[in-house]
């Protein structure tokens, strides 16, 4: 089920475009304001659980911080298990690791070498 017009548009004028951060040239998109809204936060979380019911997922993962705000209540309404993926030197065990490149630099995340495989 697709988002109307008029939803679509809505949930774009919750978030707040901040110019120039955290560098010139640079447009940060701030979901905090969406995320205090709560009947855009509902709208959101709501259509991610009705397009992705129909696939046979076992698991949401979800890179941090963004990642883990929409990530974790997507995975307790599809009622799957959760993974978070985070920055380099944030998780306790074993990792595997991958750089990417953003506009303004480099950086690395990982996620524990397991973490697929702690099912029961």
């Amino acid at each position: 089920m697709q988002l109307t017009t008029t939803q679509q548009k809505f949930l774009l004028q919750t978030i707040r475009p901040i110019k120039d951060f955290p560098q010139p040239g640079i447009v940060f998109r701030d979901i905090t304001t969406l995320l205090s809204n709560k009947e855009a936060f509902n709208l959101l979380i709501n259509h991610l659980k009705n397009y992705y019911q129909s696939y046979e997922i076992d698991y949401i993962a979800g890179i941090e911080s963004r990642g883990f705000i929409f990530g974790t209540p997507l995975a307790y309404a599809l009622n799957v298990g959760f993974i978070p993926i985070r920055k380099k030197g944030k998780l306790p065990y074993t990792t595997i690791s991958e750089k990417y490149s953003l506009e303004y630099g480099f950086s690395e995340i990982e996620i524990h070498i397991d973490a697929f495989k702690n099912e029961n």
